[in-house]
């Protein structure tokens, strides 16, 4: 596996921070922590429910970004998670990663006290204590990301996800990327339109993947999405998930954006 530019130096700080919280909690706690967390909701379920004409918006709490700096620092997930089951999300993602998104699992644990829908974790996942993590603090998901791990891992990453009742978001950027996540098991695919080695930023990603997806595959569109518009192409190729970040959380009034993007038509 190799990977350049942001991504390389992400993975750097996520080992050094991976080191650190496991000198605080050891994995066998942390994996007695996942096993014995209460049941969460059914995340797989949840984007099975979506249609052409019943859009999932998998709404995002983003403070910060590598590519636009600060966001919203201030935003307070109880908050967000509240509004986003009131608009009628079908889930909630939360950044996790603390250098460049200035999240935490603290943010991730209070979302999903505040809400009855799942919530994902989304991060950089490249060791199995983070799954326990993600399901100790009360996810029903997690973010696999196809390009850093290797094919071993990601099978291996998507068994464990599951057997703590989680099933994972499993991110691709490119056609190789679908072969090798599809083989893994994978169920729910993430068509990311950034490139994170790059943080580029292409609509045609999704585009150009969605129509070879087999019927079993959920899509999720990712990144890029800004308004209904976006949404009305992606319905053409049969993606009827979306996942939203930084457009809800720069909104006046995220409720009614977040229901502007579901009555995409």
């Amino acid at each position: 596996m190799s990977v350049q530019g942001f991504l390389r130096e992400i993975i750097e700080i996520k080992s050094a921070e991976l080191t650190a919280s496991a000198n605080k909690i050891s994995i066998a706690t942390m994996r007695r922590n996942a096993e014995q967390a209460p049941a969460c909701p059914d995340f797989l379920k949840a984007l099975e429910q979506s249609g052409p004409d019943d859009i999932g918006i998998i709404a995002e709490i983003k403070k910060a970004s590598p590519s636009k700096g600060d966001i919203k620092p201030g935003l307070d997930p109880a908050a967000c998670a509240e509004t986003y089951t009131i608009a009628g999300a079908r889930a909630i993602s939360v950044l996790t990663e603390s250098r460049y998104f200035k999240g935490s699992t603290k943010d991730l644990e209070t979302a999903c006290q505040n809400t009855v829908l799942p919530v994902l974790r989304k991060d950089f996942i490249i060791n199995e204590y983070q799954i326990y993590e993600a399901r100790a603090f009360g996810a029903s998901s997690a973010l696999l990301i196809t390009t850093i791990l290797s094919k071993n891992q990601l099978n291996d990453y998507i068994m464990l996800a599951r057997e703590l009742g989680m099933e994972p978001l499993v991110e691709i950027t490119s056609e190789q990327e679908f072969e090798t996540a599809y083989n893994a098991g994978a169920r729910i695919i993430d068509i990311n339109n950034r490139n994170l080695q790059t943080l580029e930023t292409d609509l045609k990603v999704s585009e150009r993947i969605a129509p070879i997806l087999p019927g079993d595959i959920i899509p999720v569109e990712a990144s890029g999405i800004s308004r209904p518009e976006d949404i009305e192409k992606a319905l053409e190729y049969r993606i009827f998930n979306f996942l939203v970040g930084e457009s809800i959380v720069r909104s006046d009034d995220p409720e009614s954006f977040i229901r502007e993007l579901r009555n995409a038509d």
